[in-house]
């Protein structure tokens, strides 16, 4: 976990909130300095992801806050479950408030929908991975909140690895008209993305580690796996419904991707309410 980035993240969303000029704080007289406790409370089961960010977007506003959470990062919560005592002066809180939620509510959607999308792979051999089919600015939060749920992490930026897909190919008009300058694979791996059948044993020549076969339907799943036969390493992507998870987890294959993972997010019905 890289804090500076999460600082910096959270920096911006205050900012963006103008949080430090909440207006409605003026007219609370003298009460914008009451000390207060506040109960972060969950009105459906989820995984609790994001609470780093939740801290720090009170953090940034009092040091003198304090959170203190009754569940680990990563666990279940259950439904209306008390997550979070917030203690603190009230005008801090009431301004950090929204920005933290957004961020609990946000990155907990991605870590339950991913969780649940895991649990219907019954092959454990077979790694779910994310894609880069992020929010722009947001791409460290949906990443991270991925793996809470279960995925691993595709390729973070294009700089991570080579990934040849159809447009690559249709620039240089064809996959044997690649060529790899001196140390350039070294050190990263080399995937190709193939549409059809005839693209399979071109792509092997290049010698890649892993060849995505996508949007392929069961059959040609079957076909394209026996041409690849144990050369490379095989992911499938374009899945469409849950169905497809269980059918393809009998498959001969070691990863699946799937870019709903950050996409079509339902947020968590988190509240934060103060104490009576």
């Amino acid at each position: 976990m890289d804090h500076q980035i999460i600082k910096a993240s959270v920096r911006r969303a205050l900012k963006e909130d103008r949080a430090k000029n909440d207006l409605t704080l003026r007219i609370l007289n003298g009460f914008s300095n009451k000390i207060i406790t506040a109960k972060l409370t969950v009105k459906e089961k989820a995984i609790l992801s994001g609470t780093e960010w939740f801290e720090e977007s009170f953090k940034q506003l009092d040091s003198k806050i304090r959170v203190k959470w009754n569940f680990k990062e990563g666990t279940k919560l259950p439904k209306n479950s008390l997550v979070a005592t917030i203690k603190g002066p009230s005008s801090s809180i009431l301004s950090g408030e929204r920005t933290a939620l957004n961020f609990l509510q946000f990155m907990s959607g991605i870590s339950t929908k991913t969780s649940n999308i895991k649990k219907t792979i019954k092959n454990k051999n077979i790694e779910l991975l994310d894609t880069r089919k992020t929010i722009p600015g947001m791409r460290y939060e949906q990443k991270y909140a991925t793996s809470v749920g279960g995925a691993k992490n595709h390729r973070f930026d294009l700089s991570d690895g080579l990934m040849i897909k159809d447009n690559h190919i249709a620039v240089v008009e064809g996959l044997e008209n690649f060529s790899f300058q001196k140390n350039l694979k070294k050190g990263k791996f080399l995937e190709i993305e193939v549409k059809k059948l005839s693209q399979i044993l071109p792509a092997l020549k290049l010698n890649p580690d892993i060849i995505m076969l996508d949007n392929f339907n069961f059959t040609s799943l079957v076909k394209a796996i026996s041409i690849i036969n144990h050369k490379c390493m095989v992911e499938i992507s374009g899945i469409k419904n849950e169905s497809q998870f269980e059918e393809f987890s009998k498959l001969d294959i070691d990863f699946i991707s799937l870019g709903d993972l950050t996409k079509n997010i339902k947020s968590i019905d988190f509240s934060l309410n103060l104490s009576k």
